[in-house]
């Protein structure tokens, strides 16, 4: 193949390779950012999912956190609103006394610390002002020194100058007696020029070691005035920081205070509370003993009933013999009682359209005053003015304001199931039944309220059987 031909079929390939090398690439590129949509969808989903988890987290809070607030209302009801904000108070006045306390510890802290900053500053001032007195005291006694050798050297120059003439001066050598005079003399005046040297070289150094002390001591009090500043703004700060203190403190002491108060408050209101709560328990079980009367009295009823039904079959049943051996017959046929009741499964129904049970029946603890009592019902959530319904057939029993329970409906349903049930309707805000009225189940008898010993609008639904009170949820 020649060059010629080559050529042509090069570049061909040359552009194939490009295409499928572009091709390639693009579908790469293409590839590569579906996988970054990909991950941005995935991250985004996952923050929504985080959200979500979190939407519902706080919605299981708030859940959590209305059902304790609700079971404290409960567990209050009873209580004077008086006695609640007092608890309440004494709660959130004791919730405040730690910050407080952690205030007034650090308050007190920096006033230690500003004692102690003092005390440094102040041993750093009493060093520096000895400091200063003995650079003071030694500058005086070189001072002293020096008046000293001064006078030594005026001396010294009295008597090498005295007279002053060359021939006084060779006097030493021809004037001498002898040779151990002209020594003497001679050795003399050598000693004198050399003290006088010696004083003059001390004075020196002197001169050059007092105008260090100078300098020094220059510093030293420039270092002490800093010093008399600071200790003068520290006797401000100290007392800024006692005033802080004593703040601190005189909050503490406030609030405890009115904690004390809150609680003195709630010991004196203690034994009436209990007074109440004795009576409301009284009218409790004055009901329950009405209830077992009425349901004595309808067993009684019903026994007699039965009895003379017995009786009457009696008498029929020989009736009818008689009349075989005489050879009649007798068409009557008893059919007697049909005993029972209907049952209690499905008998019931709500007594609310919108049914949100706040507190279950059973034994409730009261958090102020710290006792155990029987929540004898079922409080469903009724907002003021809900209507309230018949849970099931029944007779009112009556309608009419019951101590602790407010306006109270009672029915009395009869014999359901065998057993003898009754149920009550409490903290009515107003009645739409009167005693001796015949009521369907989901009938109105009354609209929810707060009446009685109650908090907040709601319903306390009761359920007697045979006299005694039973969890209404058992059958409702």
């Amino acid at each position: 193949m020649t060059n010629e031909t080559r050529r042509p079929l090069i570049l061909i390939i040359a552009v194939m390779l490009t295409a499928i090398l572009g091709g390639l690439a693009i579908g790469l590129a293409g590839s590569a950012r579906a996988d970054d949509y990909d991950d941005d969808i995935d991250k985004y989903q996952d923050q929504i999912d985080e959200a979500e988890d979190g939407l519902a987290d706080a919605n299981a809070d708030k859940e959590a956190a209305e059902e304790r607030a609700e079971e404290l209302d409960t567990a209050l009801e009873d209580t004077d609103a008086k006695i609640i904000d007092a608890a309440q108070k004494v709660d959130d006045l004791e919730s405040q006394v730690p910050a407080l306390q952690t205030a007034l510890d650090e308050a007190q802290a920096a006033v230690d610390a500003a004692i102690v900053e003092q005390g440094i500053v102040a041993d750093k001032l009493e060093a520096a002002e000895a400091q200063d007195a003995a650079i003071t005291e030694q500058i005086a006694s070189d001072e002293d020194r020096v008046e000293e050798l001064q006078s030594l050297v005026a001396a010294i120059a009295r008597e090498s100058y005295k007279g002053g003439s060359a021939e006084e001066s060779l006097g030493i050598v021809f004037g001498a007696a002898d040779e151990d005079e002209f020594v003497d003399e001679f050795t003399a005046q050598q000693s004198a020029s050399r003290v006088q040297a010696s004083t003059l070289a001390e004075l020196d150094e002197i001169a050059a070691v007092n105008r260090n002390r100078g300098a020094r001591q220059e510093a030293v009090r420039d270092y002490i005035t800093e010093l008399k500043k600071q200790a003068d703004a520290l006797v401000v700060e100290r007392k800024d920081k006692e005033a802080e203190a004593q703040d601190a403190k005189d909050a503490l002491d406030a609030k405890l205070a009115e904690a004390e108060d809150a609680k003195q408050y709630l010991e004196s209101q203690r034994a009436t509370f209990l007074a109440q709560q004795e009576e409301n328990e009284r009218q409790r079980q004055d009901i329950l003993d009405k209830v077992a009367d009425l349901y004595e009295a309808k067993k009684a009823a019903e026994d007699g009933k039965s009895d003379a039904e017995d009786a009457k079959a009696e008498a029929e049943r020989k009736a009818a013999e008689e009349a075989a051996q005489s050879g009649g017959s007798s068409g009557s046929d008893s059919g007697g009682s049909s005993g029972g009741g209907a049952s209690a499964s499905g008998y019931f129904d709500y007594p609310t359209s919108n049914v949100y049970i706040t507190s279950s029946y059973g034994m409730r603890y009261h958090p102020i005053f710290h006792y155990w009592r029987l929540h004898a019902g079922t409080d469903f959530r009724a907002y003021c003015g809900t209507p309230i319904y018949a849970a099931a057939p029944g007779t009112v029993e009556w309608a009419t304001v019951v101590g602790g329970f407010g306006n109270q409906v009672m029915i009395d349903h009869g014999e359901v199931g065998g057993d003898y049930v009754m149920t009550s309707y409490n903290h009515l805000t107003s009645f739409a039944v009167s005693s001796g009225q015949w009521v369907d189940r989901g009938d109105l008898v009354g609209y929810s309220g707060s009446t009685g010993s109650s908090t907040a609008c709601h319903l306390h639904f009761e359920m007697y059987v045979n006299g005694d009170t039973v969890d209404p949820m058992s059958v409702l």
